[in-house]
């Protein structure tokens, strides 16, 4: 929203632009200002007559009679004949009160001014119609043009440059999983469906990277200590399910897979049943092993795993059993952080510490082949996958690609049965973050706050979601996620730099 401090001009040039400001918008200052017009005009045009003073009443009442009736009917369409007064029958003329003849014009429009001055001052503005926030973390309605989509709400910021862990988007609610607990809002509307507060002196420190079957795995930690605590929550209530104490290093990673919720902690992989916590199998890793990332479907679970400085593997289980289907050693050399970008087709990005290792978005086929490599450095600039979440879909791999000063202004997309590149696309404005769309087109969200959705074949640009950001309104911070939900467009900013909104709606 803007700020209450707009300025003169800027009220001039919404009342005059007839926007929508205010109740009933253009409509209603057309009418207020024909209104004015007619009734300057009117007083300008009674104080300007040449009204005479009183004087003495004239001898007698004919006269009197006569006169009154000359500003009734005359002609055929009256019984009375006018009375005619010359010269010698009028009395001397009264001083003359009132204002001059060439000042009646002059007045009216002074009038108008005054009108118009008056209307501008008591004009409420925009903000005076949303609601005020309580405190809590409730979307209020955005402002909207009749022109494009608007943004149809947003979420105030609830702590300023902290990272917050992320977001989970199921059916038509986007759940945001924040450092001092969670908080699902409706997709469409941004209104509050339910909260969950973190323990007392606890954080959420891991969460699975997406829902399954309306169930999200979280897990809390005491500062400086390791994630100790296992809670798996209902999306469309926020109820705890179950909660399991993990001991030792605590937890590496969490994910949903369907009906099984997957653990990593300490020196085992646990799969456990979503719903109730029951055991449903175990995964022993080699010894000096540690997951770096999981990521879990209903029919496979990805795990990377760093065993010692020099040597990492990624490992593929049957979800449903944690049976082990292939496992391929990585090409390292040195220290590396990992995520897993796509479950099926598995698809893992790696970033080796030495600038001269393994650092690109990998690809394998369903019996661990590698089938792409796509280098995270290249001509066209760096792919940051921690930063910049890539899309697969369709057999291709979206990114976004930084340029100088960790600009992303163009996305490329590789085919994931070679790695060779597709096509790019290059926006004017800045390029904040992907998500795949229901029609299988990509949607990239541009700093303006708004998306442009691509074909995925083409990467010419299908059509705009949202309006142009305007004048002064920033809404979009540092590393953000786009989420597809229901239809509806939801951007969280995981970080609020100068109080961006946790989250906003685009429709």
């Amino acid at each position: 929203m803007e700020a209450r401090g707009t300025t003169a001009a800027g009220k001039a040039a919404v009342l005059l632009s007839g926007d929508g400001s205010g109740p009933g918008g253009g409509a209603w200052w057309w009418l207020f200002t024909a209104v004015g017009v007619v009734a300057a005009f009117v007083a300008g045009y009674v104080l300007g007559r040449r009204r005479p003073a009183p004087a003495e009443r004239p001898e007698g009442r004919a006269v009197g009679r006569a006169v009154g009736r000359a500003w009734g009917p005359v002609g055929a369409a009256s019984r009375v004949r006018p009375a005619v007064l010359n010269k010698h029958d009028r009395r001397p003329a009264a001083r003359r009160r009132g204002v001059p003849d060439g000042a009646v014009l002059p007045l009216a429009f002074l009038g108008l001014a005054a009108f118009l001055a008056v209307l501008w001052a008591v004009w409420p503005d925009t903000e005076d119609f949303a609601p005020e926030p309580d405190g809590r973390p409730t979307a209020t309605a955005a402002p909207s043009s009749s022109q494009a989509p608007a943004r149809t709400w947003e979420v105030p910021p609830v702590r300023v440059e902290e990272e917050e862990p992320g977001a989970w988007a199921v059916r038509d609610t986007v759940v945001q999983v924040r450092l001092d607990g969670l908080t699902a809002y409706g997709a469409g509307d941004g209104k509050t469906r339910w909260n969950v507060a973190a323990p007392a002196r606890e954080a959420v420190c891991r969460m699975s990277p997406r829902a399954g079957q309306d169930v999200g795995l979280i897990a809390y930690g005491r500062h400086g200590k390791p994630c100790a605590t296992v809670v798996a929550v209902h999306t469309g209530t926020g109820k705890a399910l179950w909660q399991r104490p993990v001991g030792g290093k605590g937890v590496y990673g969490v994910a949903v897979g369907g009906p099984v919720a997957v653990i990593a902690e300490g020196s085992v992989v646990l799969g456990r049943d979503a719903e109730s916590g029951a055991a449903r199998w175990e995964y022993p890793m080699r010894e000096s092993c540690a997951v770096l990332a999981v990521d879990a479907d209903p029919a496979r679970t990805l795990l990377v795993e760093r065993c010692d400085d020099t040597s990492a593997r990624l490992t593929a289980l049957d979800t449903a059993t944690g049976k082990e289907r292939w496992t391929r050693a990585l090409d390292v050399a040195s220290g590396l952080t990992a995520s897993v970008v796509s479950v099926t087709p598995p698809v893992v990005a790696v970033d080796e510490e030495d600038e001269r290792g393994t650092r690109a978005i990998l690809a394998y086929d369903d019996a661990g082949r590698p089938t792409a490599t796509v280098p995270l450095v290249g001509p066209a600039g760096t792919i940051d996958p921690s930063g910049y979440r890539p899309v697969v879909a369709g057999g291709r791999l979206f990114v976004t690609v930084e340029e100088s000063s960790s600009v992303a202004m163009e996305v490329l997309a590789y085919a994931l049965d070679g790695g060779r590149k597709l096509w790019s696309y290059r926006d004017e404005d800045m390029l904040e973050a992907l998500a795949a769309e229901p029609d299988g087109s990509v949607g990239v969200l541009r700093h303006g706050g708004n998306v442009v959705v691509l074909d995925p074949a083409t990467g010419k640009r299908l059509r705009q979601v949202g309006p142009d950001q305007r004048p002064g309104e920033q809404k979009v911070s540092i590393y953000p996620d786009l989420y597809v939900a229901a239809g509806d467009h939801v951007v969280v900013n995981k970080i609020s730099m100068s109080g961006e909104p946790a989250l906003f709606g685009i429709r």
